[in-house]
This record gives structure tokens, sequence and C-alpha cells, in this order.
């Protein structure tokens, strides 16, 4: 027979409640031992299968002019055709990361087929010579992809 333990006083009504009705220990024993363990097996079995389902993302660095100050550039890293959706992206300048800061995001977006993308953008200097890189990390990567930039 169940019998239930309690850890605070408050529940000792519902104890007693709960303790004196047998159908209820059949339905609680039945559902632990059959009903959720179907259900657990039938989530671990989604999410097996949303992990054969990945794909790697497609990478793309381009800068285009700004409307604004015509001596800036908005430097743009895409990141597209992924899934799922943990995927990272950072602007790297001479391998070093640009801070969150200075960097502008979409955020993470949904495709029309069910992958995702993610763009993240900065302002570069025309003028000033640099080495930039995207470097995207995904567990459906072995290494990370960097895709480089020469300004």
């Amino acid at each position: 027979m169940i019998q239930y333990l309690i850890t605070i006083d408050a529940a000792l009504p519902s104890k007693r409640k709960w303790d004196n009705v047998p159908i209820l220990h059949q339905y609680t024993k039945g559902y632990l031992e059959k009903e959720c363990v179907d259900w657990l097996n039938k989530f671990r079995e989604y999410a097996d299968k949303e992990l054969r389902n990945s794909y790697p993302p497609n990478v793309h660095i381009f800068a285009k002019s700004s409307m604004s100050d015509r001596s800036m550039w908005k430097l743009t890293c895409l990141a597209t055709g992924f899934y799922p959706k943990d995927t990272r992206l950072f602007i790297r300048k001479y391998r070093t990361s640009l801070p969150e800061d200075e960097t502008e995001s979409t955020g993470i977006r949904p495709n029309h087929d069910g992958t995702f993308q993610l763009r993240k953008s900065a302002g570069i200097w025309e003028d000033a010579e640099a080495e930039y890189d995207c470097v995207v990390t995904d567990r459906t990567l072995r290494e990370p992809i960097i895709i480089t930039y020469y300004s």
C-alpha cells in the first residue's frame, strides 16, 4: 500500500485523506509505473529525433556603407539554415571578440522552412585596415565555422 509522506504540517489533512482512498493508491501506482514512464519514453523519442534532424548553419559576411555616415561601414555576419536553434555567433577583430555592446543582433529568428537564422552587425571605419571574422559555434559542428573579411 502506498503511504504519502509530508514535509510540512500543512499537508497533513491531505495526507490523511489520500491515505484513506484505496482507488487513489491504485491510480497513482498505475500512473507512476505505466503512464508516466510511457510519456517519458515518448519525450525521449522526440528528443532523439530532434538530435538526428540537425542542420549546420550557412555563414556569410558582408559590409555596406552606412546611410548616416559615409566613412562608416556596417559589417554583417549572417548564420542561416541551422537547426536546432542553439547556435552562437561572434564578430571578431584580429581574433578578439567584439563586446556585445558594440554589436547589433536580430536575435535568433525562424526561417520559412523550420530552420533558424541569426544576424549580427558592427560598425567599422571604411579606411581602417583590419581583419574581421564571423565565428559560429553549434553542437552540430565538430569545429567552429570561421569566415574572414579584410577591410
